[in-house]
């Protein structure tokens, strides 16, 4: 689920996220995203993609590559 918000959020844009209605979770009703995340690893990972790896690595690889960056900074 995060990489496929991640994912919508880079497409789609801010505005957009924040008023997505996502049909494919919590079937049968759905589930309004935008009001029920917390967003940070999602705005990280496309300000990473956007402004400093944006040839480099794709949007999924640096999703990936988020947890182990932010512990060796943690170390």
């Amino acid at each position: 689920f995060n990489y496929r918000a991640t994912e919508y959020l880079y497409y789609n844009g801010i505005k957009d996220f924040f008023q997505w209605f996502d049909y494919m979770s919590w079937y049968p009703l759905g589930r309004p995203v935008g009001t029920t995340i917390y967003p940070g690893m999602q705005f990280t990972a496309v300000a990473i993609k956007r402004y400093l790896l944006d040839s480099v690595m794709s949007l999924n690889d640096i999703c990936c590559y988020i947890p182990v960056w932010f512990g060796v900074m943690a170390f």
